[in-house]
């Protein structure tokens, strides 16, 4: 066995030993007990009154369960184990502990005598499985409780009929019953999909292998979360019962007493469910500490159905009073966060400070009770954010956190605050789940849809061993073998592909040779550095440019690219993980622009006497400013539209120009005008080769004037045109 493989088998046997298995049982507990008044998960099977014995409730007359007139004073008290809800009815699995001549004052005899003398039957039923009841003169037989004992006056105490009823310790004759049939449900296996590896894009499943239940009950399957064998679950409810207690799957046994809420053991939006009727009844969970924002990052999460005939709670005023869904804590300086419906028309997160003031609080206005199951989460995000979902989708948020808040030592109550206010909700509440984290909108929306089968890619890190449990629960709701899926390790994804943005596909307007390129931001889950290759190929290959550059920018200035050719481009993003596919390919083409611009269109030579000289070069005056702002090289001309002068035509040296270089570089001087000569009624080589680059594209046009000496006085003005055309080596 190598290294690697023993290492492997080592965190299995740690991830699992933090793992446990809920409540389960093959057989149900039966028991019955005489008192004066049953607890109230207890079903009366009859009432009894002694009137010959001191010893009462001994030596006594029976009185049927549902009797409408005066009770007898002791009743007879059996009760299940989970789920297995009793009644007194006959129908059904229903079977008759014992035989009744009257309703009341009467004697009894054996469920199972066949004489039916006595008409009067005392029944007893269970939501699940069989009842049997057997009658023997020694103790019970193995899997069957006491109920009572029965003695007849008139013939020995072995007698099994016209018999009074003791306790079971009292008479010879027993009456033993028991429950039969319960089989839990089972589910054959877990698989965590993928299996073995799986990437911080892909989402994982919670599947399961065949499920069963050997009495034919409903079974629905609740889901547990570990990452590196830890559970993700702080409180993991599914409100199952087992008549006082509804258990945690969590693994941490936060296991929730029952305060006179009322199971529906079909009747949630996933199996079973606890209903509450507005009074003080509650499921109460033992304070933890990090059940506190303060200690972690929290998610509260829970489906809830408010009655339609719900009365409304509240002052409109969130946070001060409603009906709730569940909180930590009573009033003022004790109470952490509570969840709640207010007036029934809307829903509010609220959180105070230790001192009673408000911490924080958001609401969302909606008719909350529409009879309707709706999904709540709550984001507690300690000194930044407070989110409330519904339904899957954000509701509201608030930064509302601050550094005043502590824990407090109050249990969490589903179905009521913790002080003595008028605070009860009326309706259902089902899964109640607390995360050790602030899930992402995209893992609320999965919860939300899946009710915990699926977790959403967004919460996987690279490194991270991730593995999911499945605990099966009948309709009864008893609990089946919790099963554990393998482990899957989560690998770095590569990063996404990205999206072109310019130059746009089939653009032949572009007009810049130096292209910047920019795409999109690759999506890349794991904060890894992302590195960019751009490819751009000439098309059909005539220019010598080509671009093959890798950075780590979404933007990139090639050189200088060429002008009139077809130019195709493409980007991929690569990380440690690996590469995208290459983007989609975009074309483009630099249409070549011939364009040139006066920067500075007149000069002004002021007052000048005749034979007198003045030059744009030396003599304060102003030159002409021109700008090559096309993409090419160009050879610009010069013309003169009209002489200055009314005793001097053009092309003489009374009225010339020349050139001279602006930026650097802004033209071959050789091959420039750079001496003056005459302006011409034609055009004449001003510079040649004239650069487009935008720090070389100026060039300055002097003018030189010489006023005649015979020029009569008066405004002297002249035009001058440029003209441009493509500069080529030929």
């Amino acid at each position: 066995m190598d290294r690697a493989s023993i290492a492997l088998l080592c965190f299995l046997a740690l991830a699992l030993a933090v793992l446990f298995a809920p409540f389960t049982s093959g057989a149900a507990t039966f028991n019955c007990t005489i008192r004066t008044s049953c607890n109230a998960n207890e079903t009366v099977l009859i009432r009894l009154n002694s009137s010959e014995s001191a010893n009462t409730p001994n030596n006594s007359h029976a009185q049927l369960a549902n009797f409408s007139g005066t009770l007898y004073p002791y009743a007879v008290c059996c009760w299940s184990d989970s789920f297995r809800t009793l009644n007194n009815t006959c129908g059904g699995n229903g079977v008759s502990v014992l035989r009744l001549n009257w309703t009341n004052d009467s004697h009894v005899e054996a469920g199972n005598m066949s004489t039916n003398i006595y008409p009067y039957k005392a029944c007893l039923n269970a939501t699940s499985g069989n009842i049997s009841c057997e009658y023997p003169t020694s103790a019970c037989g193995a899997g069957y409780s006491p109920v009572v004992s029965i003695a007849s006056s008139e013939a020995a105490d072995v007698n099994l009929t016209n018999a009074h009823v003791s306790d079971f310790g009292l008479y010879t004759r027993k009456v033993c019953c028991q429950i039969g049939g319960q089989n839990p449900p089972y589910v054959n296996w877990v698989n965590i999909s993928p299996n073995g590896t799986a990437t911080t894009r892909q989402d994982l499943e919670c599947q399961n292998g065949t499920t069963g239940d050997a009495d034919g009950d409903t079974v629905t399957l609740h889901y547990n979360w570990y990452l590196n064998g830890t559970s993700i679950t702080l409180l993991d409810l599914p409100m199952d019962f087992d008549g006082t207690k509804t258990h945690d799957f969590s693994g941490y046994k936060n296991d929730g007493t029952v305060n006179g809420a009322a199971f529906l053991p079909t009747g949630g939006q996933v199996g079973g469910a606890f209903s509450f009727d507005g009074t003080a009844r509650s499921v109460a969970i033992t304070d933890k500490n990090y059940f506190s924002p303060t200690v972690n990052n929290m998610t509260i999460a829970l489906w809830a159905r408010v009655l339609s005939n719900a009365p409304a709670v509240g002052d409109g005023v969130c946070g001060s009073g409603g009906a709730y869904f569940i909180t930590k804590g009573g009033t003022g300086g004790t109470y952490e966060w509570g969840l709640e419906n207010d007036n029934n028309a809307r829903t509010c997160i609220s959180l105070w400070t230790n001192v009673g003031g408000y911490h924080g609080e958001i609401s969302k206005a909606m008719t909350v009770n529409d009879d309707q199951w709706h999904h709540y989460a709550v984001t507690l995000d300690y000194l930044n954010n407070l989110t409330l979902y519904i339904d899957g989708a954000q509701a509201n948020s608030s930064a509302s956190f601050s550094s005043t808040m502590t824990d407090t030592a109050n249990d969490i109550l589903i179905g009521r605050r913790g002080d003595t206010g008028s605070y009860y909700f009326n309706g259902s509440i089902d899964e109640v789940i607390l995360f050790n984290r602030t899930l992402t909108p995209s893992e609320i929306a999965t919860l939300y849809a899946t009710n915990n089968r699926w977790l959403n890619h967004t919460e996987l890190r690279r490194g991270n061993n991730w593995n999911c449990s499945i605990t099966p629960v009948d309709s009864t709701g008893l609990n089946g073998t919790t099963k554990y899926s393998n482990i899957t390790n989560i690998t770095g994804a590569p990063p996404l592909n990205v999206t072109l943005l310019y130059p746009l596909n089939n653009n032949q307007t572009v007009f810049e040779r130096f292209v910047n390129f920019s795409w999109s931001q690759a999506d890349e889950p794991d904060g890894d550095q992302v590195n960019y290759t751009l490819v751009a190929n000439v098309t059909p290959g005539l220019c010598g440019a080509q671009v093959n550059i890798t950075n780590t920018t979404t933007n990139y200035t090639y050189g200088e690219l060429c002008v009139d050719q077809l130019y195709n481009w493409t980007v991929k993003a690569c990380d440690i993980d690996g590469c995208s596919n290459w983007s989609g390919q975009f074309n483009f083409t630099i249409a070549s622009v011939v364009s040139i611009k006066l920067n500075n269109n007149n000069t002004n030579f002021g007052a000048l006497a005749p034979g007198q000289s003045k030059d744009t070069e030396a003599g304060g005056v102003a030159p002409f400013v021109l700008e090559n702002n096309g993409n090419v090289f160009v050879n610009v001309t010069l013309l003169g539209n009209n002489s200055p002068y009314s005793t001097v035509a053009l092309n003489t040296s009374a009225f010339q120009y020349k050139a001279r270089a602006n930026e650097s570089g802004a033209f071959p001087a050789a091959s420039a005008q750079t001496t003056y000569t005459p302006v011409n009624s034609t055009y004449g080589n001003l510079v040649k080769q004239f650069n487009y680059t935008d720090i070389s594209d100026d060039a300055i046009i002097d003018i030189n004037i010489t006023v005649p000496p015979t020029e009569p006085p008066g405004y002297k003005e002249a035009n001058i045109t440029f003209s441009a055309g493509r500069w080529n080596t030929t």
